[in-house]
């Protein structure tokens, strides 16, 4: 669909084809049409002049390449077709044996077979220009010829040497298909313009400067931030010199650091392949200014955190014999300086039980050093984990800088997230690992490290190792001992005493009217977010009952605010609940349950249960008779 008012030109000597060009277009209410009676260079004057108010040009033969060699905007040329040659000889007189046929260089199809059909000779005349006419005039004049079939041009030509002289013109139907043809080509080119518009407001949003180059290096895109780099501007198709890319120095490199305007700059050439052939390169410059910025930043956050374990064992709150088994194996892998792999999902302990191991191990003494590795962009990961040498990029210290791996020499390195490392970083961890000696990015010694490396991961580790996402090799060298931390909802046990413990560290005793009716939403609660989440439940229930009681309406309200009421599409093995019930029900049979249990608790005695409970007496009978109820229908209700 084309969003604008069309302009198009014929520009040619033919007054049929211009009348059907003008009254086909007049009827299209889109389009605006003009013709011009121009050839050869007199049509290239015109095409020049009228080119920035045309959208496209139509017209013929040798005319039609003049403007396309002169102009930007599409020209369409308007074939000679068998047919319209056919219509010219159909017309001949019967007496006429022989014809010279002049056209454009470009054949026209069928040629031989019409004149085998009509049984006449036709001589073939190829044109490049205006001399070419004269000259196959003449040439048929002297083989006795006295019919010329051709442009206006040639027809001119023939009558000047008292020969008769015929206009070939193209069909109705031919001009109105190429007028539809070039319509297609400008819904073509606007729909084109409208993407290299998105595609340059995406690459301008940038903060890299970013240029595409095809496989003769001429400019696809050169956003913005290029052209403040380079302080110069290319457009599409233009070449891009040395100043770019560096034939001789530059090309085979996939990154490194480059001067321009008094600014140093992280460079990297990535070459674009289409069917294993080259088909150009993307090259990307950023400002390495904030690189040591970023760098910087995560430098501070990893240090502030200091080198120094600060839980133990003693620290891991745990009542179940699951967990008591894994700390017994913990205690057991702290005595063994080998690698450790932790997993479990996310915020059911795994750094603090690498802690507990440090700090019961010999290194105990040693650093204990913490990465998570999914929070640090892969460009400075290496530099982080290896260290670099002094002059490794501009801004370096002058003395480099040990990683992490140095800093933990004599002690442990914890490596959370370990299932997000690139391949080339798992790679050279790999080779840390076989060697135990790292070399610093940019240096060209060895330096020998004594780390004792325990990592952790929410993913699956071996199924990524199967997909290819993981090295397989480094998952075993990682993998000598292995600690399976199970999720909170795996060990309902623990809730009580984690619920004591952190409500202590609030200063708040959780043995109180609400303390039981909490637990139990507790207990049936599916914990996505673990003991983490657990924590973050347990503070926002000191914070609401250190404002007081009287804010809270009651225990069923309480455990709303807390969110540990079941959402409505959760199955009974999270929820607690029979499945298929409603929100609404689910609430109900809740709310009855502790209802129940706290009428046991209190000896049946209705008045001290609403006082504990925090309601009156008439609410205590409505819920107690709707729980009568419903207890037949309801199985939690009944205390199965």
């Amino acid at each position: 669909m084309l969003d604008k008012k069309i302009n198009l030109a014929f520009i040619g000597t033919y007054p049929d084809i211009s009348a059907d060009f003008l009254e086909i277009t007049r009827k299209m209410d889109n389009v605006h049409a003009i013709s011009i009676d121009a050839s050869f260079d007199e049509a290239v004057y015109e095409a020049k002049k009228k080119a920035l108010r045309l959208d496209a040009i139509l017209s013929r033969g040798g005319t039609a390449d003049y403007i396309i060699r002169a102009v930007e905007i599409p020209v369409i040329t308007i074939p000679i077709t068998p047919f319209d040659l056919v219509r010219v000889i159909h017309t001949l007189d019967r007496n006429v044996r022989e014809v010279a046929f002049i056209h454009y260089h470009k054949n026209v199809p069928g040629v031989k077979e019409i004149a085998q059909m009509y049984q006449i000779e036709i001589l073939e005349y190829l044109f490049m220009d205006y001399k070419d006419i004269e000259e196959g005039v003449q040439d048929a004049k002297e083989k006795g010829i006295k019919v010329i079939i051709g442009g206006e041009v040639a027809a001119k030509i023939a009558a000047k040497n008292n020969m008769q002289g015929i206009v070939i013109s193209a069909g109705h139907e031919a001009i109105a298909r190429a007028i539809d043809e070039t319509l297609q080509v400008i819904y073509e080119k606007q729909k084109a313009q409208h993407y290299s518009t998105q595609l340059k407001a995406a690459f301008d949003s940038l903060v890299e400067g970013i240029i595409i180059t095809d496989e003769e290096r001429r400019v696809v895109v050169f956003n913005s931030v290029a052209e403040k780099i380079f302080q110069k501007s290319y457009r599409a198709g233009d070449p891009v010199g040395n100043e770019i890319i560096d034939t001789k120095s530059e090309e085979n490199d996939k990154s490194f650091l480059k001067r321009v305007g008094g600014s140093t700059y992280a460079v990297s050439h990535t070459a674009v392949m289409l069917d294993g052939k080259f088909v150009g390169t993307v090259s990307r410059y950023e400002d390495i200014t904030k690189v040591q910025l970023l760098e910087e930043k995560i430098r501070k956050e990893i240090h502030s955190k200091g080198f120094a374990a600060k839980y133990t064992f003693e620290d891991i709150i745990s009542e179940s014999q699951q967990m008591r088994n894994i700390l017994r194996m913990a205690q057991i892998f702290a005595g063994i300086d080998s690698s450790i792999l932790i997993d479990g999902e996310s915020g059911t302990g795994k750094e603090l039980f690498a802690q507990g191991i440090h700090n019961a191990s010999k290194r105990q003494n040693g650093p204990f050093v913490a990465i998570n590795c999914n929070a640090i962009p892969e460009n400075l990961l290496e530099s982080e984990l290896f260290g670099y040498e002094s002059g490794a990029f501009t801004g370096a210290k002058k003395e480099g800088k040990p990683g992490l791996f140095e800093l933990a020499h004599g002690g442990t390195l914890f490596l959370d997230e370990i299932g997000e490392l690139t391949a080339s970083v798992q790679a050279r961890l790999l080779r840390v690992l076989q060697e135990r000696e790292i070399m610093r990015v940019g240096g060209n010694r060895i330096i020998p490290v004594d780390v004792r490396v325990i990592s952790a991961t929410n993913k699956n580790l071996l199924e990524s190792t199967e997909k290819g996402a993981f090295r397989r090799d480094l998952y075993y060298r990682l993998n000598v001992f292995n600690l399976h931390i199970p999720p909170l909802r795996e060990r309902l046990g623990d809730i009580k005493c984690l619920f004591k413990a952190f409500a202590q560290k609030h200063k708040l005793s959780p043995e109180d009217e609400t303390f039981d009716f909490v637990l139990f939403c507790m207990e049936r609660y599916h914990w996505p977010g673990n003991v983490r989440q657990l924590q973050n439940v347990v503070e926002r229930y000191c914070v609401l009952k250190s404002i007081g009681d009287e804010n809270i309406p009651d225990a069923l309200e309480l455990c709303k605010i807390l969110g540990l009421l079941p959402a409505e599409d959760e199955g009974p093995a999270s929820a607690g609940l029979a499945s298929g019930k409603k929100l609404k029900d689910m609430i109900e049979a809740l709310e009855s349950d502790i209802i129940n249990r706290t009428l046991a608790e209190c000896g049946n005695d209705h008045t001290l249960a609403a006082q504990r409970l925090g309601i009156g007496m008439t609410t205590l009978w409505r819920k107690t008779k709707r729980g009568m109820e419903n207890t037949q229908a309801d199985p939690l209700q009944a205390g199965t």
